[in-house]
């Protein structure tokens, strides 16, 4: 058994031995811890009985235990606790231990956003349904009804929406929410967790992949779990998924739904079959089956890599796997922010509270807004952005005093009224600038013919959706494949963009990437 070398900075943490410690030892294991904590976005991962080379050198049972109560000792000193333990036997009488250790600080509990992705009828909605409600589907669609937001959604089993909701988890790693009167209240859930993970389920239709692009480039999402239904398979739009998702280098997970259904075989199969589409050039991961307990440690730290691709096989109806499943995702880091004093954040709704005025729905994308905090909202068609002040801010419907980056929010403003909002706009400090026209580095995924300037298609940025224009391609023309230095025009109003951001643009069956590279 061997572990990656340890890395100076991260949330992982190696520990051969921790017995008989001074005072000014533990003092400075605490501020090594605080950093990990840090690092780690308030959790890190502390293995023992590991060397700092990764080798798993192991302790005897008593040893452990004792350097277990060193590590928990540790965290209570910086008002941390363990969340996870386990002891796994490495050789004879040899033992090494995983901890994994929470900091919950100012009551805001720790933020994971999750991309819900794959084919329709795959099970994205009923396997949302059993996390959030903690209940068995009854293989008759129960689950995916309790959680549709829509009517028609209810009729016809489909999501067309992007449906968000909460998953909490407690200081021991179990799921709050049936503990909630409501499992969908996000204040209660919010409330009673020290991490809380926002499950944003979007369509597989191939008619709502511009809702399902607005869902993944809008909401900060930091992973995309991938449901593959057992009956179909990794089919067309799932590839598709898994492309866009591989190429906007998020870090992905794949969850196999309905296999009490089907015979190890079938499951084999599909296991092979994405294992075939991961090696492909482009895409080029490692996938990796989760089988037991042991697997879920190697899954976390090869997920932070970008590179493995967890597996997991899980049934609604009779619960198997789903025990994996939720221990993995009560592991799962937080994305690791840079400090930043400039706070951007991408307005996705707008709403007119009585006795409150205009409200708006946003993700926090770096920097932190507070409360009183004056701030610029635009740009308006006429390129304008006006200082407003922000005179509360709900986080789950629970108010607080300030948010941070990967937080979703909404926020009462003040100095503007609701018709001069719209989805796209910007909530920024510093005096910003809109721009009509940009150059950016594009990819050409996917198209059936050639691109040639005065092209159009719709961009995807956060959750900016608009119109552009080809204005000028460096080499001329594209096709599929192809990159090259575009200058790209809005059709509509100007918009805020920045150098280093990551776009989608498609149009028909024709799928692009780009980075922007130079405001004109």
């Amino acid at each position: 058994m061997r572990f990656p070398r340890e890395n100076d900075i991260g949330k992982i943490e190696y520990k051969l031995i921790l017995t008989d410690l001074s005072e000014q030892r533990l003092q400075e294991l605490a501020t090594q811890m605080k950093f990990r904590l840090e690092e780690g976005g308030g959790e890190a991962l502390y293995i023992v009985g590991v060397s700092n080379e990764g080798e798993a050198i192991g302790l005897s049972r008593e040893e452990l235990e004792e350097t277990m109560r060193t590590v928990e000792r540790v965290a209570s000193m910086i008002s941390a606790k363990v969340s996870h333990k386990r002891v796994v036997m490495v050789k004879e009488n040899h033992y090494v231990g995983e901890l994994l250790i929470r900091l919950h600080k100012d009551r805001i509990p720790i933020q994971v956003n999750v991309a819900v992705m794959g084919h329709v009828n795959a099970g994205k909605s009923t396997l949302t349904g059993s996390l959030i409600l903690g209940k068995l589907d009854d293989g008759n669609g129960s689950l995916r009804v309790a959680v549709a937001r829509y009517l028609h959604e209810v009729i016809s089993g489909r999501t067309s929406s992007i449906t968000m909701r909460l998953l909490g988890f407690d200081y021991s790693g179990n799921p709050v929410n049936p503990q909630c009167r409501d499992p969908t209240d996000e204040a209660e859930i919010t409330l009673r967790s020290t991490k809380t993970l926002r499950l944003i389920d979007l369509g597989g239709h191939e008619r709502y992949l511009r809702t399902t692009l607005k869902g993944l480039m809008g909401y900060d999402v930091d992973y995309v779990m991938l449901v593959v239904g057992a009956d179909d398979g990794l089919s067309i739009m799932g590839r598709e998924h898994l492309a866009v998702s591989t190429v906007l280098r998020f870090p992905i997970f794949i969850v196999i739904t309905k296999i009490d259904k089907f015979p190890e075989s079938r499951i084999t199969e599909i296991i092979n079959q994405i294992k075939e589409v991961l090696k492909i050039p482009g895409i080029n991961r490692l996938p990796m089956t989760v089988e037991d307990e042991g697997d879920i440690l190697n899954g976390i730290i090869g997920i932070r890599t970008k590179r493995v691709v967890p597996i997991f096989k899980v049934s609604n109806v009779t619960g198997q796997g789903l025990d994996l499943l939720i221990k993995f995702l009560n592991m799962l880091p937080p994305k690791r922010t840079v400090p930043s004093s400039d706070p951007l954040v991408y307005i996705d709704e707008t709403y007119n509270v009585p006795g409150v005025g205009p409200v708006v729905l946003g993700s926090v994308i770096r920097g932190k807004i507070s409360t009183n905090d004056n701030v610029f909202i635009g740009p308006n068609k006429y390129s304008e952005f006006k200082e407003v002040r922000v005179k509360s801010i709900q986080l789950n419907r629970v108010f607080v005093d300030s948010v941070e980056p990967g937080s979703i929010a909404t926020f009462a403003l003040q100095g503007i009224d609701r018709e001069s909002l719209r989805k796209g706009m910007v909530l920024i400090k510093t005096q910003p600038r809109a721009v009509r026209s940009f150059w950016s580095k594009v990819i050409l995924l996917h198209h059936p013919t050639t691109i040639k300037e005065g092209y159009v298609a719709t961009m995807h940025l956060h959750t900016i959706r608009q119109a552009v224009r080809f204005s000028k391609i460096a080499r001329g023309l594209l096709r599929t494949g192809d990159t090259s230095e575009v200058q790209l025009t809005f059709l509509f109003r100007p918009e805020y963009v920045e150098p280093g951001q990551i776009f989608v643009f498609r149009e028909g069956r024709t799928r692009g990437l780009g980075i922007i590279t130079r405001i004109d």
